[in-house]
């Protein structure tokens, strides 16, 4: 199922994760975030089984150079960040969340300066003040409205993406690209579940789930082509070719999402967001160019 061109999974996984933006802002009026996401991830993590029966790989999880590492990346990769997301889509349009998306980049720049004592260079630099442009631009435009309390709160939630990237890298090495997008739904279960008794417990109207249809044609697609297939094609990508190109094909996502978006009624045409866009995505793609030539 997953056996092809890495080329052709990395484009299937940017046109999978643009679509799942729309489908988690079609789900906010449903569903409570973490509900939504703890039941994706549950339905995800159904399919790897039955993907995985009979091979034995499922048990691997329970391997103690595992599960500390994927409980982190599961964590701090689709728990916390995932939930914050969804809960900005409440206030944001999907065009935002998805330009807002590319200030992990930053991010990545002052962590590596950080930890790895790395100093980034004029081009990088360049870049990423092009990424805080057209963020500045959206963010602006939207003033003190509801609108730009989401688009803070994806900008507040993204390094915790790059923390989960540290926990992925240190997974050891004969994990197959299935088993890792496998490990994060699961290992995503835990804080997902903290959260969802936490809301029961301090919030008992704070839960919401709507039993439509709707609702769940939502999650089960998003189950299935996001955190099933989508994050399959997308370690597969990245285990099997280059990682700058791969992050190149991956960060132009926004402008897909946004043909979605428009076409799904959750979002109109705008200077504003198409300048906003191609600021970001300009500068995003100077910063991978500059990280592919320096290595």
């Amino acid at each position: 199922m997953f056996t092809i061109a890495p080329v052709y999974a990395i484009w299937l996984a940017c046109f999978i994760t643009a679509l799942n933006v729309v489908l988690s802002k079609m789900a906010t009026p449903y569903i409570t975030s973490a509900v939504f996401l703890l039941l994706a991830c549950a339905l995800a993590t159904v399919c790897f089984a039955i993907y995985f029966r009979g091979s034995g790989e499922m048990k691997k999880m329970l391997r103690r150079d595992v599960w500390p590492k994927a409980l982190g990346m599961g964590t701090f990769g689709t728990a916390l960040p995932m939930t914050v997301f969804m809960v900005a889509l409440n206030y944001t349009t999907p065009v935002n969340a998805a330009i807002m998306n590319q200030f992990e980049i930053i991010y990545s720049l002052i962590l590596a300066a950080i930890l790895l004592k790395e100093r980034p260079s004029l081009t990088q630099l360049g870049g990423s003040a092009l990424i805080i442009l057209g963020v500045i631009m959206l963010v602006a435009k939207a003033g003190t409205s509801l609108q730009a309390k989401g688009d803070l709160l994806i900008i507040g939630c993204l390094w915790m993406y790059q923390v989960s990237h540290i926990f992925a890298k240190k997974l050891p090495s004969d994990l197959s690209p299935q088993f890792i997008a496998a490990a994060r739904a699961a290992f995503a279960m835990p804080a997902l579940a903290i959260l969802v008794i936490c809301l029961a417990i301090w919030q008992p109207g704070g839960l919401l789930l709507n039993n439509t249809s709707s609702l769940w044609i939502i999650l089960i697609t998003s189950a299935v082509l996001n955190y099933f297939i989508g994050n399959s094609f997308w370690y597969q990508a990245i285990r099997n070719m280059d990682l700058s190109k791969a992050t190149a094909i991956i960060l132009s996502y926004p402008v897909i999402t946004c043909i979605l978006s428009i076409i799904a009624g959750q979002d109109t045409f705008s200077v504003y967001k198409v300048t906003g866009m191609v600021l970001a995505l300009g500068g995003a793609y100077i910063v991978t160019g500059s990280a592919k030539n320096n290595k």
